[in-house]
């Protein structure tokens, strides 16, 4: 079983690499449930990571990017701005 931190670190770099995406779209993105999908949205909705822009579907905010480059620094990656330009 993948961990919800897991979990919502592929949401925001799926957000990250392929733009808004509804969640049975980003489910299907990082292979998962929809159920978890939406249950893990909802808690990055909540810290202000990703925006809901209507009909369950998501965009990754600059808190959520902000998230995403940490945690790949903290690992030893790049930050991911070579991905998307135009972080918002």
């Amino acid at each position: 079983m993948t961990s919800r931190i897991a979990i919502e670190r592929e949401i925001l770099e799926a957000l990250a690499d392929v733009g808004p995406l509804y969640v049975v779209d980003l489910a299907a993105e990082i292979d998962e449930h929809p159920l978890t999908v939406d249950d893990a949205c909802d808690h990055l909705r909540r810290a202000n990571e990703v925006r809901s822009i209507g009909c369950r579907r998501y965009e990754i905010t600059g808190t959520g990017h902000a998230r995403l480059a940490e945690t790949n620094q903290l690992a030893g990656e790049s930050d991911g701005r070579s991905r998307r330009e135009g972080w918002t």
